[in-house]
């Protein structure tokens, strides 16, 4: 059954990130995928390291770009709906 109420709203079951790379020295880059991971790329473009957003590195590289790692969160209840009473 399909919830009901002012929480009942579709939510994107992902972030998606807007791609976006950092030089960093020797040739090298830092890049930022849309699915949130990160690749540390050589010269030659070979990824040399990648992090996914639920490494515990991750959120050493994501400061470069702005982001800061956050835990997910959950909807609170309804404050609307409430529970049928009980007769005694």
């Amino acid at each position: 059954m399909a919830p009901t109420g002012k929480r009942a709203r579709a939510v994107s079951p992902g972030h998606r990130f807007k791609r976006r790379e950092i030089d960093l020295a020797e040739d090298s880059k830092l890049v930022l995928h849309t699915d949130g991971s990160i690749s540390q790329v050589d010269a030659q473009g070979e990824v040399v390291h990648k992090w996914l957003a639920d490494d515990p590195e991750w959120a050493r590289h994501a400061i470069r770009f702005g982001l800061l790692a956050q835990p997910n969160t959950q909807t609170p209840p309804d404050t609307r709906v409430r529970a049928p009473k009980t007769v005694a």
